[in-house]
């Protein structure tokens, strides 16, 4: 079903892709700790409230960078996807992060340059793209623009998230995220080869965003001491305001991609989204017109990774055999208030 125009952030049009370019290498890494909904010391579930975080959020547990960073835990991710897929990292000419996640303490340089170095990839430049929580396909374009360019054949996109640390942990909403990494390693391909085919990316400021805020609040699942710091929150009557228009967006975006690659929703072999929670993922699939078993998602283990999700979601879509060589894939993803962003592949690994 096509979704209305009024649903537009803005007059940008999606642009097909004529030159070769692949996603050539997944990685990813989640930190080992597990967190189970009723971990987090501040929140007290009923059982009623239990139930409908698991049915409707699809939330059992999630992953807490324990003592890591969000930069290490980019650098294991890209790591994972050289290794996994024998890439040289002399071979990168580009390295770019995205993350929302904050280090006061290392606000600049941009930690692209440190995930550059430790991963060893010494013929490279590097730098952060800032998308916010919809970062990681607006770098992928940023990303396929320089090879498309002429600029440079092999780019490491990645990107890492440590957001439960920096959440208010008495607020429900913390329980929304999880930790984790993960990265895509893009590449020229072959005349005749086909990658990318299209994307569409869109934006709007919109009144009183959700974001990271400098304020006090109990920043540690499970600790009671109330500290000051930036934390990621959101405005208490965000989501009834709010989710009625994201339902639309990302269907909306999804399907302007899809009419510049010239294809349809039946084309489509899988469908990789970036997941805030179970009902909104089966709301954009009723959107789109889809049944919800071509959409792959990973919340029971994962929740919400925010940036890394479209990576993670990948590699778990191939290592179930959803995700294959040959198969086109729609990417949507969407940052609070607002930013959109669509993408389709051929995939080619």
């Amino acid at each position: 079903m096509a979704i209305h125009k009024k649903f537009a952030l803005s007059g940008v049009r999606a642009v097909k892709n004529e030159v070769p370019v692949g996603i050539v290498a997944v990685g990813c890494y989640l930190p080992p700790t597990i967190l189970k909904n009723e971990d987090f010391a501040n929140i007290k579930l009923s059982q009623d409230g239990a139930k409908f975080l698991k049915e409707y959020f699809g939330y059992d547990e999630r992953r807490f960078a324990d003592g890591e960073s969000f930069h290490d835990m980019s650098v294991k991710a890209a790591k994972d996807a050289l290794e996994s897929y024998s890439i040289d990292p002399k071979e990168l000419d580009l390295v770019i992060s995205t993350h929302c996640s904050r280090d006061m303490s290392r606000l600049s340089p941009p930690d692209a340059n440190y995930i550059q170095t430790m991963v060893g990839a010494d013929n490279a430049t590097s730098f952060n793209v800032d998308g916010g929580f919809n970062g990681f396909l607006n770098a992928v374009v940023t990303a396929t623009a320089f090879i498309v360019a002429g600029f440079y054949d092999t780019v490491l996109v990645v990107s890492a998230e440590s957001a439960i640390r920096e959440l208010n942990c008495t607020d429900m909403k913390s329980l929304f995220m999880g930790d984790g990494a993960g990265a895509f390693i893009l590449k020229r391909l072959k005349e005749g080869e086909e990658g990318l085919m299209a994307f569409h990316l869109m934006a709007k400021e919109c009144e009183k965003a959700a974001g990271v805020r400098i304020s006090g609040n109990y920043g540690d699942y499970d600790s009671k001491l109330y500290e000051v710091r930036p934390f990621i929150t959101v405005e208490p009557e965000a989501f009834p305001r709010d989710i009625p228009f994201l339902e639309k967006y990302v269907p909306y975006s999804v399907e302007q991609s899809m009419k510049a690659a010239g294809i349809t929703v039946q084309d489509v072999d899988i469908f990789v989204l970036g997941q805030q929670y179970l009902a909104l993922n089966k709301i954009w699939a009723y959107n789109l017109g889809i049944p919800y078993n071509k959409v792959h998602d990973t919340l029971s283990k994962t929740s919400c990774l925010k940036n890394p999700n479209i990576p993670y979601i990948s590699y778990d879509a191939m290592r179930v055999g959803k995700l294959k060589k040959g198969d086109i894939v729609a990417f949507g993803d969407q940052g609070a208030n607002w930013s959109i962003s669509s993408a389709i592949f051929r995939w080619c690994i």
